[in-house]
């Protein structure tokens, strides 16, 4: 018995993909599991393996053609095998079949010898693009083409003819695909096949899923240390992993996001599927991370990275995009901030990840500058109301911002420095605003605003700290009796530092000669002291508290 390569389904929304390119020719050897095409389907090009060794008997589906899901597109015969006698043409009415969303696909030769019997209606894939896209029915449409094939002049003639009848009171504003009728653009491009399926299933999933969105801003300091942390330990995840992670835990805790609708029924899923939004030369594809709720975020960094390099470079295998139960799509490498996502039917939700940004924030009273982000999730509202959705939008935000879940936070925040008086100074974009690092330590530095202290503003509060510190050494050494102490430090305010004045205050009982001596010991003491050069006018003035 010989057997049928059929084109995969390869999720939920498929009905038919394209044959790209036929990697061995009729009378081919092949062995099994061997690569015998590439098909392209609305979310990646896939490899079709042999099911079996053989010959490659007979080509059903040339390259180019549009084929329906589970529809023969070749056969394999082993050794005294012969080929049956089913022909390409079978192929034809079956995949006319799939387009039209009529239901099951035929699978088997005898099944489509049968639906052979029925009416044909043969159309350019064009020409059924166009008619699905103006809910133009192609059994209505008389073919002009070779055969009687439908071509899309037949098509956008009747488009026309019925906004023709439609009176002026009805006609849209602008409608897709007639507002361009009177335009010349100045070149085409035609659509990938994955672009083309893409723009259809959004479309669906915009007219036939009621969305709702909820939007919240995320103080990422935290989460950002975590990976940090994590990072500085030796591994190597990406802030999109920190967030992958969180989305997952949130998942786990809201089952009801992990969800699909269907006919009055909430179907949820134990196991968690976490598509990710992947870019791609030909178009967003969207491979996904299965059983992700079993992985920590090593384990989620290392296969987001293998599916995201696999999807640039066309490798994607059947399995690696079926299934989703959630989507992620983040465009904060591309500096958007946010959107309004469009869901992936039949999945519940989707989540939009924005940029992160420098944020003038809220914190415990006062304003703080810190990198924040959005993140907007869509939701079907037909199984998921705002009360349950916002607790999961809530979960996410609130695990980024205490990322305890991570293991890395308690490490960020008793980090010590690698190295004794080494720090780390990075420039914040293409400001005049630094970060500064020490161990698990930030702080920030501004020449253009009062966001944080400027670098000589910073450098009198290291000398004021240093010569304090100094003055305690020196007191306990002399077990002299020191109360409170504070520095006021200040140098002229603009151009280069020409003087510096300070002011010591202390409370002591010692006189004031004992003071003065020690004064004078915490000052030659005191390392950043010794920094300021001679043409600096520099001035210590003492005061009693």
């Amino acid at each position: 018995m010989s057997f049928l390569i059929q084109m995969p389904k390869l999720g939920h929304t498929m009905t038919e993909g394209t044959v790209l390119k036929w990697h061995k020719r009729a009378g081919d050897n092949v062995r099994e599991g061997e690569a015998v095409l590439t098909v392209e389907t609305d979310k990646a090009e896939i490899e079709i393996e042999s099911p079996a060794a053989g010959v490659l008997a007979r080509v059903l589906a040339d390259e180019g053609v549009v084929v329906g899901v589970g529809l023969p597109l070749g056969e394999i015969v082993r050794e005294g095998e012969t080929a049956s006698d089913l022909t390409a043409s079978v192929v034809e009415a079956p995949a006319k079949t799939a387009s039209s969303n009529s239901g099951a696909a035929v699978s088997s030769p005898q099944k489509a010898a049968s639906a052979a019997g029925a009416k044909r209606v043969i159309a350019s894939p064009r020409a059924k693009r166009i008619a699905a896209e103006r809910g133009i029915d192609l059994s209505s449409v008389a073919g002009s083409g070779p055969d009687g094939m439908i071509t899309e002049d037949d098509v956008r003639k009747i488009g026309e003819k019925k906004i023709a009848e439609q009176p002026t009171a009805q006609m849209p504003a602008s409608t897709p695909g007639f507002a361009t009728e009177g335009l010349a653009p100045s070149r085409r491009e035609k659509l990938t096949r994955i672009q083309m399926v893409g723009a259809r299933n959004v479309t669906s999933s915009w007219k036939e899923i009621p969305h709702f969105v909820q939007m919240v801003r995320i103080d990422m300091k935290r989460a950002l240390e975590a990976r940090q942390s994590i990072n500085a330990a030796g591994s190597r995840v990406s802030v999109t992993d920190v967030i992958l992670s969180a989305t997952v835990l949130a998942l786990k805790e809201n089952p009801r996001i992990n969800a699909s609708y269907s006919d009055g029924e909430r179907l949820i899923y134990d196991q968690i599927n976490l598509g990710i939004a992947v870019d791609t030369p030909d178009g967003l594809v969207v491979p996904v991370i299965h059983d992700a709720g079993a992985l920590d975020i090593k384990g989620i960094s290392a296969r987001a990275a293998e599916l995201a390099e696999r999807a640039r470079n066309k490798r994607l295998r059947p399995a690696d995009i079926e299934n989703a139960t959630f989507t992620v799509s983040n465009l904060g490498a591309y500096g958007i901030e946010n959107g309004t996502p469009v869901i992936f039917a039949p999945q519940s939700a989707l989540m939009f990840v924005g940029a992160i940004h420098d944020e003038v924030l809220a914190i415990e009273g006062r304003a703080e500058v810190r990198p924040a982000m959005q993140i907007a999730i869509a939701y079907d509202h037909r199984g998921l109301d705002g009360a349950n959705a916002s607790r999961f939008t809530t979960r996410v935000k609130a695990l980024l911002e205490a990322p305890d879940f991570l293991g890395a936070v308690a490490n960020t925040k008793t980090a010590a420095p690698e190295r004794h008086r080494e720090v780390r100074i990075e420039a914040v974009g293409e400001s005049l605003k630094t970060e500064v690092r020490y161990g698990g330590l930030r702080w920030p530095l501004s020449a253009e605003d009062a966001s944080a202290p400027d670098p000589v503003s910073s450098f009198l509060g290291a000398l004021g700290s240093c010569l304090l510190m100094s003055l305690r050494v020196a007191a306990r050494a002399r077990k002299m009796q020191v109360g409170r102490t504070s520095v006021q430090a200040r140098s002229n305010e603009k151009g280069h530092v020409k003087e510096i004045q300070v002011e010591l205050q202390v409370e002591t009982a010692i006189d004031d000669e004992q003071l003065h001596r020690l004064v004078e010991v915490a000052e030659r003491g005191c390392h950043i002291r010794a920094l300021i050069r001679d043409e600096v006018a520099f001035s210590l003035q003492v005061a009693r508290i």
